[in-house]
Parts: structure tokens; C-alpha cells; sequence
């Protein structure tokens, strides 16, 4: 089944969510925001972070806040509060995933085969299929 349109965020598109969280922001907020809360790995160029808010308002994830001179202020919706809490959750569940399998996952995923024996052909084949010699 294809992924809905927005249904995972990228990177940028969730630290432009997340920044809006905060309250209403400007373009420059939203990147000075996104770089500050992650250290400096997050760097929105203008053309990512303006594709990213037409797109967010395009989908009603945000609205116009209105504007103070050259700036135009943006404010997150219901809709793109969901789209934030959704993914959020969605990595929560992730990292407990992988930590999880720190714990309890099998050493490795193969069976049968030790990394000193030797794989004979066909061994990696599926059922019923011929080896090319």
C-alpha cells in the first residue's frame, strides 16, 4: 500500500512543525529555532524551509499569522499539531523499538549458517529455483 502524502515527515519538515509548536514564527524564527534546539545539525536553507511552508499550508498544517513588515508570520493548525504528535510518536515508537532490540533481538538474523562454513551454491536460492552455472 503507498504512503500517504505527508505521512512520515522528513527531518526538516518536523523541526519546522516543531518550532511552531512554540507559537506563531517568521521564516528566520522557524531556522534560528531549528538550529538552536538541535545543536546546529538542523540548517534550513530558504528554499527548503519556504517549499516546506507552502507546502504545510497547502495540506492546512498551517495558516497565515499575519505580517510586520517584510516578515510573514506563520501559526501552526489543528491539523498540523496532529501531523507534529503524530510523528513524534511515530519516532518514540522507533527508539523503543531499537532499544528494545539492543536487548532481546538474536544475535543475528541467519540460521544454520556459521561464518566459518562453507555456503555451497543454491544455498541462498528459493525453494524450487535452479542455480545458474
Amino acid at each position: 500500500m503507498p504512503k500517504q502524502a505527508m505521512e512520515n515527515l522528513t527531518e526538516s519538515m518536523f523541526y519546522v512543525l516543531m518550532a511552531l509548536q512554540q507559537g506563531d514564527a517568521c521564516g528566520a524564527e522557524i531556522t534560528a529555532y531549528a538550529a538552536q534546539i538541535s545543536g546546529g545539525a538542523v540548517r534550513l536553507g530558504p528554499a527548503t524551509l519556504y517549499t516546506l511552508l507552502a507546502r504545510f499550508e497547502k495540506e492546512g498544517f498551517l495558516t497565515d499569522a499575519g505580517s510586520v513588515g517584510c516578515k510573514r508570520y506563520y501559526r501552526l493548525t489543528a491539523a498540523g499539531k496532529a501531523a507534529y504528535e503524530g510523528e513524534r510518536a511515530r519516532l518514540q515508537r522507533c527508539l523503543e523499538d531499537a532499544a528494545r532490540a539492543e536487548i532481546t533481538a538474536p544475535a543475528r538474523l541467519t540460521k544454520g549458517v556459521d561464518r566459518h562454513e562453507t555456503v555451497q551454491p543454491g544455498d541462498c536460492l528459493p525453494s524450487g529455483a535452479q542455480p545458474v552455472l
